[in-house]
């Protein structure tokens, strides 16, 4: 079992990746022309049988935006710089996916993050408010409709992992997986329950009301501690930094193994660069720390990383240099 203990200060003035305050451009500012994939299932390598569901995916914000320690002058010099699928030099903006990814056991169907979702409310990020998209035909495509999914795990809570955990049915949000277990982490539900509860900040674009509430009230909820197993070979890490109950899903069938990441590395330009963390970290500090002793572990080992926003090909292999880290993208 693969564990982390991390022990730093969190940073109070760190904003949240889904923030009002983040910025995130509207429609009229991004370029929709560049690696642009809308609605594709695609296998993924692994063990089991792994399909990526892509909500969106495209060219979205400048490196400096999302990496406050990216320089110009420093991220000109990294591979990705150079390499069109994660990144476009005409608009100088890193290429991001926002997809799911299903796993296919011989026992479960397991799906990882719900992307954002359609018909939820968020006005401060025109590209996530009111969407009307595909997903769940799309997910139905990868041989697992709604209905047919066991598990939904979701990484962490910001808005952008948990909106399809839901749908809008006569007015109500629904959730949209009716035989499923929601597994969260304990500590991430009970962080972000207290800033609901306690703060007049719009945490998450209110997502607590729309996307978990309702699974909660529904008695679908499993609130999990750390090391949680689903079955075998198929168990929860914590990853804490980008938020407090932040968790990875390890995925080995004795032949091959993978982590499903979430948001533990955004971008592949964190492997070259691990110390930066995203502005969207609760702790910075400790975000930094998760990644850092992750990239140590599964360097060199053959690991298939997956990351929540790694742009297609989505899958990478870690491997050490003596300055660091690199790593490969992979293709099925």
């Amino acid at each position: 079992m693969l564990l982390f203990s991390v022990s730093v200060g969190r940073n109070e003035g760190r904003n949240h990746w889904c923030s009002s305050e983040s910025g995130w451009p509207n429609p009229s500012t991004v370029d929709k022309t560049a690696h642009l994939v809308f609605d594709l299932p695609m296998k993924l390598p692994g063990p089991f049988d792994i399909h990526r569901v892509i909500e969106a995916e495209g060219a979205f914000r400048p490196p400096g935006f999302l990496f406050p320690d990216a320089t110009p002058e420093v991220f000109s010099a990294c591979k990705v710089a150079s390499d069109p699928r994660l990144y476009n030099a005409d608009t100088d903006r890193l290429v991001m996916s926002f997809h799911s990814i299903v796993v296919r056991t011989e026992r479960n169907n397991i799906l990882v993050d719900t992307c954002v979702g359609n018909d939820k409310n968020r006005p401060a990020l025109p590209e996530w408010h009111l969407k009307n998209g595909p997903y769940l035909k799309d997910l139905a495509a990868t041989g697992t409709p709604t209905e047919a999914i066991d598990y939904v795990l979701c990484t962490h809570l910001h808005a952008d992992h948990v909106g399809w955990n839901t749908r809008l049915i006569d007015g109500r949000w629904t959730p949209t997986f009716p035989n499923a277990k929601y597994i969260m982490a304990r500590k991430e539900v009970e962080y972000w329950e207290q800033v609901r509860n306690n703060s007049d900040e719009e945490a998450n674009h209110r997502s607590w009301d729309d996307s978990v509430q309702p699974i909660i009230d529904a008695n679908q909820a499993v609130l999990v501690d750390d090391g949680y197993e689903i079955e075998a070979g198929v168990q929860l890490v914590p990853a804490p930094g980008h938020t407090p109950g932040n968790v990875m899903l390890s995925v080995d069938n004795g032949k091959e193994r993978a982590f499903i990441i979430g948001d533990t590395l955004h971008h592949p330009v964190q492997v070259e660069h691990p110390e930066w963390s995203s502005r969207f970290c609760w702790d910075s500090a400790m975000s930094r720390k998760t990644r850092q002793k992750f990239l140590e572990i599964i360097a060199d080992s053959g690991t298939y990383v997956l990351p929540a926003h790694f742009a297609t090909p989505t899958a990478a292999r870690i491997f050490s240099t003596a300055e660091g880290f690199d790593f490969e993208m992979v293709d099925t």
